[in-house]
C-alpha cells in the first residue's frame, strides 16, 4: 500500500515505553581486569543498529534523540541498553531492546528483547539487532502493506457485536526459530549459526507433523481472544520448549513486549504434544495482529 506521508507523521516524536527496561542509547561500559584496573569503553546503540540495518538493505537515519527513521517505512525504532556481562569464557553477553512506534499503525508503541553472546560488546549487541532485523522487522514492514511480502497471513471475520461494526482482523506470522529435532524426524535440519553461538532451524518442512507457521498461535488462540476483538495492533512473542529428557515444558508469552500470562499454559500444553525427541527442543515466533487493510 502506497500513501503520502504527512509532515506531521514524518517528524512525530515518541517517548520510551514505561514498561521497557531499556535505558540508555549510548554511554560508556565499565570494565575491570584481573588486577582490579578499571577502564571505560563507549557504546552507541543507534549507530550500531543503523549499521546493521544498512548491511541488511534497510537505510536508516539516526535522529538527535536516538530514534532511527527507516527510509522505506514509517516505523520509528529506538534501540536501548539493558545490561552486559563478562563471561568466564571471555565473551560478552548483552541484553538490549528495540522499541518500535508507527504514527498510524502503532502510535502507542511496542518493544522486543535481544540477547546475544560474542567476543566484544559491539559484536554481541550487533548480533542481537541482526537477528531481530531478520525475524521481527519483516513482520513490521509487512504490516504496512496491503499484500505482505514475507509473512504467511490469516484473516478473522468478526461479526457486528458489542456496539462494534463487523470487521476483519489480519494476522502476520513471522519466521519460526526452531531448535532441536524429534528422534525419528530426519527432515528437520538444524544448522549452526556462529553469530549467536546457537543452533537453530532456519526453515521447516511443511509436511512435518503439527509443525506449520501458524501452530504456535492457533494452538493457544483462546488466550488472545481479547486482543483479536479490539481495533489495536499487537505484537505477540510466542515461545514454547520441552526438555525431552524429563518432559518439562516451558513457555514465554509477551504482548507488545510485556508479559501475557494468559498464554503460558496453552503454549506449555502445545509443547507437550510434540513428537518424542532428544534433549531440548524449542520453537519461537513473532506474530502481529492488526485490522485488515482496506
Amino acid at each position: 500500500m502506497s500513501e503520502a506521508v504527512s509532515q506531521a507523521d514524518a517528524t512525530q516524536s515518541f517517548e520510551p515505553l514505561p514498561g521497557n527496561p531499556g535505558s540508555d542509547t549510548h554511554g560508556h561500559l565499565r570494565f575491570h581486569d584481573e588486577t582490579g584496573e578499571e577502564w571505560f569503553e563507549p557504546f552507541d546503540l543507534p549507530e550500531l543498529a543503523a549499521t546493521v540495518l544498512s548491511e541488511l538493505g534497510h537505510a536508516a537515519r539516526v535522529r538527535e534523540d536516538g530514534w532511527l527513521e527507516l527510509s522505506d517505512s514509517q516505523w520509528r525504532l529506538l534501540p536501548q541498553f539493558i545490561e552486559f556481562h563478562e563471561r568466564e569464557d571471555g565473551n560478552i553477553g548483552t541484553a538490549t531492546t528495540v522499541q518500535c512506534n508507527h504514527p498510524r499503525l502503532s502510535p502507542q508503541g511496542l518493544f522486543e528483547y535481544q540477547y546475544a553472546i560474542h567476543e566484544t560488546f559491539d559484536e554481541a549487541a550487533g548480533a542481537g539487532f541482526r537477528k531481530w532485523a531478520r525475524t521481527d522487522l519483516p513482520v513490521l514492514l509487512d504490516a504496512e502493506r496491503d499484500e505482505p511480502e514475507a509473512c504467511m497471513t490469516m484473516s478473522l471475520e468478526l461479526p457486528d457485536e458489542d456496539g462494534q461494526p463487523a470487521r476483519k482482523r489480519r494476522l502476520l506470522f513471522g519466521p519460526i526459530e526452531h531448535y532441536g529435532r524429534p528422534e525419528s524426524e530426519s527432515d528437520l535440519t538444524v544448522q549452526d549459526d556462529a553469530e549467536d553461538n546457537a543452533k537453530e532451524e532456519a526453515d521447516h518442512d511443511a509436511e512435518a507433523e503439527d509443525f506449520c507457521p501458524c501452530c504456535l498461535f492457533t494452538k493457544s488462540i483462546d488466550a488472545f481472544e481479547p486482543l483479536l476483538r479490539t481495533d489495536r495492533m499487537y505484537g505477540l512473542r510466542l515461545f514454547a520448549s520441552i526438555d525431552h529428557a524429563n518432559g518439562a515444558c516451558q513457555a514465554d508469552c509477551r504482548v507488545d513486549g510485556e508479559e501475557w500470562e494468559q498464554g503460558l499454559d496453552a503454549l506449555r500444553a502445545y509443547a507437550a504434544t510434540w513428537p518424542a525427541g532428544a534433549g531440548l527442543e524449542y520453537r519461537k515466533q513473532y506474530v502481529l495482529v492488526q485490522n485488515a487493510p482496506g
